[in-house]
């Protein structure tokens, strides 16, 4: 015998801490009585996939996750008026209750002074639905509305996780509160509506403008936009954890025209196209990528004086925990995007946290926060002057080249507009001529006129050069030390050379230059 609640497949169902749906009503074979076949949001609840003794009663979409339990199993439903009641309604036996509690916490505090004051006003003031604000009945069993017809200010309500089935019972919600704006439908399952339906729905959600839908097993893209032809006017979704993974090309004409926020953490939206999907969605400022398991950021192809026709609008983009191999190639394509002001992303483990804050800084135009820190602009000049160092040999080695230079452009498309501000970076180009550690010398006697030419180690010391010049000039039974001197070219005197120990270079002789004696 089916209890007095009603029942029907689509139904949700709480048993202890277990949800499910419903997918079948009725006997089943061999057994007395009627069954109620549920297929179990977590799949080790289940027992089967909805065949039993070899007779299928229904099919789980997730492998033996379904069971079959009585009716009278089930727990009765409330509807949201009731749970409301339930939260927010202090009756008289609730204040005198509190009261005698807040006693006995005076007695056991010794606190004389502690007094329980102002309960009857509390009270009165939660009582009155007609000015409450923010209502929240999650993990309440509400799976239909009543009348609530009382609630003249409600702005935002949460009915996550609680039994709500069917989006005409959600459009009802809606028609009754012409003030609520705000809805958290997380962690419910509602049944696909056809068409026909979503036609019909739409003027009831014309004041919906913040929607959170997260775990609801929304995996297809397609369906919610589909889905989203219900909200026209909607500006903030969630859609955090509903495992999805592909995004596909859509029209976007009858939904999400007007969305500002989203919100797509925690799914599997990794792929170029997928991306670039999003990237249509008419006018989207603020998105959220986090954990997707995001390896590269790539837009299509454009002159490093244009930017990219996706995503026109976004400001604020959030790509934390995810595995983004080259940093320094994701920012290059990050400056693609027209509007891009707010970037949140991990920063490299491989570099110091400055190095990486300089890179993004310098490579995207326009961005005034990172990780919710302020750009100044000396930090952004700062930054910039480090990418035009950081490029200078990579650009030097390509310059002359022009299909090289074009593409060293379009993987460091900050670099002409660095240029522009601080000129060609050649003058901090390192010299790469190779420093010799020899030296050309002019030997001159002066008693003689001899000149002898010889290439001699910097750091020779002058003794050594004096036994040279001697086997040189044929002096070597010369009874005297000799007298050596460099003639300075540059400032036209002569240097004697007179500490026997020191090398050429203590005297910095250059080479060319001449040394008599």
């Amino acid at each position: 015998m089916i209890p007095q609640i009603h029942l029907e497949v689509g139904v949700r169902i709480r048993i202890g801490q277990h949800y499910g749906t419903i997918r079948y009503i009725g006997e089943v074979a061999n057994t007395d009585g009627d069954w109620v076949g549920v297929e179990w949001d977590d799949p080790q609840r289940g027992k089967h996939s909805g065949t039993v003794n070899g007779v299928e009663y229904f099919l789980t979409g997730v492998e033996n996750s379904g069971s079959m339990i009585r009716p009278e199993k089930i727990p009765t439903f409330w509807t949201l008026l009731e749970a409301i009641h339930d939260k927010y309604i202090v009756t008289e036996d609730t204040l005198r209750f509190d009261a005698e509690m807040m006693k006995e916490v005076q007695k056991q505090l010794h606190a004389s002074l502690f007094e329980v004051v102002g309960m009857e006003k509390i009270g009165g003031k939660q009582s009155n639905l007609s000015h409450l604000v923010d209502v929240s009945v999650a993990y309440s069993p509400v799976n239909s509305t009543g009348d609530l017809s009382s609630f003249k200010s409600l702005r935002s309500l949460d009915v996550s996780a609680t039994l709500l089935w069917n989006w005409k019972i959600v459009g009802d919600m809606m028609a009754q509160v012409p003030t609520l704006e705000e809805l958290n439908l997380s962690n419910n399952r509602l049944v696909r509506p056809t068409d026909e339906e979503i036609s019909s729905l739409v003027m009831k959600f014309h004041n919906l403008r913040k929607l959170i839908l997260k775990k609801c097993a929304l995996s297809s893209w397609s369906e919610l936009v589909r889905l989203a032809r219900m909200w026209p006017l909607l500006e903030n979704l969630s859609l955090e954890d509903n495992d999805i993974s592909l995004v596909t090309e859509e029209y976007y004409e009858f939904a999400l025209t007007q969305l500002h926020s989203l919100d797509l953490q925690n799914n599997r939206i990794n792929g170029r196209e997928s991306i670039h999907a999003l990237g249509r969605l008419p006018a989207l400022r603020e998105l959220s990528l986090n954990a997707n398991g995001i390896e590269q950021i790539a837009f299509p192809d454009c002159p490093h004086t244009e930017k990219t026709a996706l995503f026109p609008q976004l400001q604020i983009l959030y790509l934390r925990e995810n595995p983004i191999a080259n940093q320094c190639a994701a920012f290059n394509e990050l400056d693609k995007l027209s509007a891009l002001q707010h970037l949140t992303m991990d920063p490299d483990p491989r570099v110091s946290y400055e190095e990486t804050v300089a890179r993004v800084v310098g490579s995207i135009a326009g961005l005034k926060l990172f990780n919710r820190s302020g750009i100044t602009e000396k930090l952004r000049r700062d930054s910039e002057c480090d990418m035009w160092k950081m490029y200078a040999v990579q650009w030097a080695q390509v310059r002359t080249d022009a299909q090289l230079l074009k593409a060293f452009f379009k993987a460091h498309r900050m670099y002409p507009r660095v240029m522009d501000r601080l000129g060609s970076p050649e003058q901090i180009l390192p010299d790469n001529r190779k420093v010799s550690n020899m030296l050309n010398l002019h030997l001159l006697n002066e008693r003689t006129g001899e000149t002898r030419q010889k290439k001699v180690p910097k750091r020779i010391n002058l003794q050594t050069l004096e036994n040279l010049i001697m086997k040189l000039f044929g002096s070597s039974e010369h009874p005297n030390p000799l007298q050596l001197a460099l003639l300075d070219r540059k400032r036209d005197v002569r240097i004697p050379l007179d500490n026997h120990g020191k090398s050429l270079d203590f005297y910095s002789v250059e080479d060319q230059d001449t040394i008599v004696f």
